[in-house]
């Protein structure tokens, strides 16, 4: 839930900007992916397997990269990440990653989109999970960026940074802070995800 209202902030902001209106900001569908997202080749796990965080965490996230890539789909190439990038392990097992990159077609306002996944076993013992997605816009636009990454070192303890980071000083640039983040109503969601605790 809380990623999704994460998504729904990034919308809100991504929607105001005069660059993104009357296009892909209407209700989203399942998204169609591209690279090797949505299943395992061979030993190697795909990014959208998310295979070693909780069901819930899963859905979470899967829902997530879905809805955000299908409302940004027109936007965004393939990925076209070689396998042994999208998904790899270090020599001893003990610490796996995927990665899903697409980068914005010449058009598009968005830079690149990126997600990943990391696990990683402690020497302490359990482990730590990390799982984000991120979308990072070009100098054709100055709406924000944007960023979710839940983090989890053990099954009690969750961290979720959901970030909108202004391109602009807000200090110098009211008008700036009306339009993404007033506006918006970003306080809202905010809120929500306070009472979610």
């Amino acid at each position: 839930m809380a990623a999704i209202t994460g998504h729904l902030a990034f919308s809100s902001v991504f929607c105001s900007s005069p660059k993104f209106r009357n296009s892909s900001c209407s209700s989203p569908s399942r998204a169609r992916f591209s690279c090797s997202t949505s299943k395992s080749h061979g030993d190697r796990m795909a990014f959208m397997d998310f295979p070693y965080v909780s069901s819930s965490h899963r859905d979470l996230m899967v829902d997530l990269v879905s809805t955000v890539e299908t409302r940004l789909d027109s936007f965004l190439n393939p990925c076209s990440l070689p396998p042994d990038v999208q998904s790899y392990q270090n020599e001893t097992g003990t610490a796996h990653a995927a990665l899903h990159l697409r980068s914005g077609v010449q058009s598009s306002p968005i830079d690149f989109m990126l997600g990943s996944w990391l696990h990683c076993k402690l020497p302490s013992g359990g482990a730590l999970n990390i799982t984000s997605l991120s979308a990072y816009l070009n100098s054709s636009t100055d709406a924000p960026n944007f960023l979710v990454e839940l983090i989890q070192s053990s099954p009690t303890s969750m961290v979720l940074i959901l970030d909108l980071p202004p391109r602009v000083d807000i200090v110098l640039d009211p008008d700036y802070l009306k339009t993404f983040y007033e506006d918006t109503q970003l306080d809202q969601h905010r809120q929500h995800l306070d009472t979610q605790r």
